[in-house]
């Protein structure tokens, strides 16, 4: 979603501009939300090539060229550079941990 890659319907949250800054960069990642059915991933396979396939999608988001649209999360809206920044490593962690990496 951070590259604009992969396009999920909205759904946004209710009181978007206070709850927004809230998610983004003060509350931990929620345990057990609920995840887009377009998200779900598939079983993992090798791990080489997984974790090639993580490292090259960082670094698709991390430094987007010049005058790249930023996507609008589904979410949350219209978010900066540095939020979807925010949120893509809070999520990475959030799995990080679960998986005990």
């Amino acid at each position: 979603m951070a590259s604009g890659e992969l396009q999920v319907p909205a759904q946004p949250l209710p009181l978007q501009f206070l709850i927004r800054p809230l998610f983004i960069h003060l509350l931990p990642f929620p345990r057990r939300a609920p995840t887009a059915p377009l998200l779900l991933a598939r079983e993992p396979a090798d791990w080489s090539r997984d974790v090639a396939t993580l490292r090259a999608a960082i670094d698709a988001v991390r430094e987007p060229p010049p005058g790249t649209a930023v996507p609008v999360h589904p979410a949350f809206g219209t978010i900066s550079a540095r939020d979807w920044g925010v949120l893509g490593y809070k999520h990475i962690n959030h799995h990080f941990r679960q998986f005990g990496i």
